[in-house]
């Protein structure tokens, strides 16, 4: 099931602010929400958990990184891409610009990725 960042429900809204805040005290969650809002990405519910299990952070340069992916991408016919960017990879359902998972620069090492019909490396 894929949702918007928006419709995270309240609960695991307060566990992520809970849990989860930059040097600032801003919760990882409003700033995460606000850099996917510019790109209109949207992020499947097991993309989210792993961003925030992992601790992925995703910047500006990520947010623009994976949008100018997707459309190369769709510009190309494909469908599912793998888009490794400053050291985060994430595989991408391009019709739907949707984030499907995401993995960490250690998290990388010794991976294979299936069901996969492009890779875009930035």
């Amino acid at each position: 099931m894929v949702k918007r960042v928006e419709n995270i429900n309240q609960q695991g809204i307060e566990q992520i602010r809970k849990n989860l805040t930059n040097n600032s005290g801003v919760a990882f969650r409003d700033i995460f929400e606000a850099k996917l809002k510019l790109g209109q990405i949207n992020v499947s519910k097991h993309a989210q958990e792993r961003i925030l299990l992992r601790g992925i952070e995703i910047g500006e340069e990520e947010v623009n990184g994976i949008n100018k992916a997707i459309d190369l991408a769709n510009s190309k016919g494909v469908r599912d891409s793998l888009v490794i960017i400053n050291g985060k990879a994430f595989v991408v359902n391009i019709p739907t610009r949707t984030i499907v998972t995401a993995i960490e620069e250690e998290g990388l090492k010794n991976r294979i990725f299936t069901n996969i019909d492009g890779a875009i490396i930035l």
